[in-house]
């Protein structure tokens, strides 16, 4: 029996199904970075959602984290490998996202591959999905992400006012499953709606980052 609607849906492929960019924690010793197993739960729950409603090929990573680069890969390369090709840019909005500045960078390489697109197709939605991690009164959100929505009336009262994060933290997980799967439905619709096409790699060459504040002199 042929499902119509799945008809619709991308099909199977090699690349990243979304990116998942996220601002890194720092342990107590000279600033360096510790894993955040939270992201990574949520990380491993949205590709099974995402899985579950679509026909990505589930022998390859159906989303792109850093933390899944295999020791000794080329760490910047992959990375921007998985922005030229992902079909969904997932940037998870935290106070320590709006600072970093590889995210603002790859944010940077999202956008401009969204423009390149728009050359030749003018009215593409945007394919980017943001996700609300921590309550959203902890942290002010940089200007070049403030036209991307991240509420919606799909989308839990207590999620709006905790993020992820926050329903995790208050053992919320019937709310915290039922919202990162409205997340991964919006995704895929994006992703659907979207058809972003890859770009080359070569578009990334000179990215900034858009998070850092405008000086005077700025284009």
């Amino acid at each position: 029996m042929t499902d119509d609607h799945l008809a619709d849906r991308p099909a199977d492929s090699q690349v990243p199904f979304f990116f998942h960019s996220y601002g890194q924690t720092h342990s107590g010793s000279a600033g360096s970075r510790a894993p955040d197993n939270r992201q990574e739960q949520f990380h491993d729950l949205l590709s099974q959602f995402v899985l579950q409603l679509t026909t990505h090929d589930a022998t390859t990573p159906v989303g792109f984290l850093d933390q899944h680069i295999p020791l000794g890969g080329e760490w910047e390369k992959a990375l921007k490998e998985a922005l030229a090709t992902c079909r969904v840019f997932v940037p998870v909005y935290s106070p320590q996202y709006c600072v970093s500045t590889w995210c603002g960078m790859e944010f940077d390489g999202f956008v401009r591959r969204q423009t390149e697109h728009r050359r030749s197709e003018p009215y593409t939605v945007s394919a980017i999905v943001p996700v609300l991690w921590t309550s959203p009164g902890r942290f002010t959100l940089p200007e070049a992400v403030q036209p991307f929505q991240y509420d919606g009336p799909d989308l839990d009262q207590d999620y709006q006012l905790m993020g992820l994060r926050g329903l995790m933290e208050a053992g919320k997980w019937r709310v915290y499953r039922r919202t990162v799967w409205r997340i991964a439905e919006r995704i895929v619709d994006v992703a659907t709606a979207a058809r972003l096409r890859p770009c080359d790699v070569s578009l990334f060459d000179d990215l900034r980052n858009v998070f850092a504040p405008r000086t005077q002199g700025d284009s």
